[in-house]
């Protein structure tokens, strides 16, 4: 891999446009998180946050691979699951690939905008997955209640924020 000066303009924007990549997959596994905890209480799983909260901590220490599996057995989408199947190679392909991939052809800054291209659009498929489970999770409000504070605390802002503006927040 050719060396990498981070201090250069270009290279400065394809960590820029990686990084935000990488938060969009953070942004979605918490969400993902989020969504087993939401359907588990709509499902009547768990009776209070007390009771919910050591199966959450469970989760926040799990893989994304491992979320998705535990989400595919409570929410039937397919077009979920497919984005998710999706979301999850990409995430993996970002943390363990992604500079490696490109070294074989980086040849300056046309290889750097290709670069930032690919980034982005991995970070759109991770928006758009998390639309879709912010959606799902909107559903579920009815079945938990009008507090779902109460369950997850902070949840109806986060929702808002999503449903608003679309940016992603953890």
């Amino acid at each position: 891999m050719p060396f990498i000066d981070p201090n250069t303009a270009a290279e400065e924007h394809v960590f820029a446009a990686y990084g935000r990549a990488m938060h969009g997959a953070q942004a979605l596994e918490h969400w993902l998180r989020i969504l087993v905890q939401v359907h588990r209480v709509a499902t009547k799983s768990f009776t209070s946050h007390a009771e919910l909260e050591p199966a959450f901590d469970t989760l926040s220490t799990s893989t994304m691979g491992t979320v998705v599996a535990a989400l595919r057995s409570l929410v039937q989408d397919p077009p979920l699951e497919e984005k998710l199947t999706l979301a999850v190679s990409e995430r993996n392909r970002l943390a363990h690939q992604f500079f490696g991939q490109w070294s074989d052809v980086w040849t300056g800054v046309e290889t750097e905008l290709r670069m930032i291209e690919d980034a982005n659009g991995v970070r759109t498929l991770f928006e758009e997955t998390t639309q879709h489970l912010v959606s799902i999770i909107s559903d579920h409000l009815d079945t938990i209640g009008s507090n779902p504070d109460e369950y997850i605390p902070g949840l109806a802002q986060r929702i808002s924020d999503v449903a608003d503006d679309g940016h992603l927040r953890t």
